[in-house]
């Protein structure tokens, strides 16, 4: 036995463990260790035995809170598995109306890694209901690094919109405070437009998430100003702070630039705008059905140009 393993077994002496007699024959190596997230719960017919199954008659959980963008070096874990062994057991839980096959609920990189790996799985058997396995879900990813807060947020959406948790088991469960919680939540109440334009929200912060749900919510301009600072959001150079900051000075610039906008009118007609541009120069602006109307008439935008130009020359 190795040292490893012989610590392993020591720790899980400790902490009251005892072996699963009755599943020895059916598995590989068992022994003891302590891998799943305790539930506030006093009744948890939770098996704290890790056996050995093959990846293929287990399946991930629909509501793993894992994206694809998120997996990792997964050929790299595979590679570690076969050097050095899997370290930390998996999570399943049998299917209801089939005991022959489990539901992943905990350990996604690890089942993928072993699959390419092609070795079984370690695992430790747990019966949860959905209830208790997005709370152990939650408590396992909660504070991994390589989760970003955009796939536990959306995650933990999902979860309450499925009525499968409440916001108030989160908060019990992680022991977090309810506005870390109802942050990580924002992510699923950002517009879809500005999600789209940001794209990559896996560096974008709960924090961050808070406060571009409450600047869209203010309206058009503030939906369209956060666009323009997608790819600022998207690298994580923008924070809370600083986004607030920066739309706000955005929004002020436009209304201050508004008011100074001056309409041109011919016949009662909007022909043109004059107002600063973003330099704070001078510029005219064309409404879509002047250009159209001077299309018709047969003027482009060099004879416009021209045109103007004999005016200046004429006054000097």
């Amino acid at each position: 036995m190795s040292l490893k393993l012989e610590q392993m077994m020591k720790k899980a002496d400790e902490k009251g463990y005892a072996k699963n007699k009755s599943s020895e024959k059916k598995i590989i190596k068992p022994w003891q260790e302590q891998a799943i997230p305790k539930i506030n719960s006093q009744k948890d017919n939770t098996r704290n035995t890790i056996v050995e199954i093959e990846t293929n008659v287990i399946e991930n959980w629909k509501f793993h809170d894992r994206p694809e963008s998120e997996l990792g070096d997964i050929r790299a874990l595979a590679n570690e598995f076969l050097s050095i062994g899997q370290q930390q057991p998996c999570v399943v839980r049998p299917y209801p109306d089939n005991p022959e096959k489990y539901e992943l609920i905990i350990g996604e990189r690890r089942w993928r890694a072993a699959i390419q790996a092609n070795i079984p799985l370690k695992v430790i058997i747990a019966n949860y209901d959905d209830n208790k396995a997005a709370l152990a879900q939650a408590a396992e990813n909660d504070n991994r690094v390589d989760l970003s807060d955009y796939a536990k947020g959306i995650s933990f959406s999902r979860l309450i919109d499925e009525k499968i948790i409440q916001q108030k088991d989160l908060v019990e469960q992680l022991g977090r405070p309810k506005q870390y919680i109802s942050a990580l939540l924002s992510f699923s109440k950002i517009p879809i437009e500005i999600q789209n334009a940001i794209g990559d929200m896996s560096k974008v912060s709960a924090r961050t998430a808070e406060t571009i749900k409450r600047l869209s919510s203010k309206g058009d301009d503030h939906i369209n100003a956060l666009i323009k600072y997608a790819d600022k959001i998207k690298t994580g150079k923008y924070g809370a702070n600083k986004l607030a900051d920066a739309i706000q000075q955005h929004i002020t610039n436009k209304e201050r630039v508004n008011k100074e906008s001056k309409k041109i009118l011919l016949n009662g007609r909007h022909l043109l705008t004059i107002r600063q541009d973003n330099n704070y120069m001078p510029s005219i602006h064309f409404p879509k059905n002047t250009t159209q109307h001077l299309s018709e008439l047969g003027i482009n935008i060099e004879q416009l140009g021209e045109e103007i130009a004999k005016l200046i020359d004429s006054k000097f």
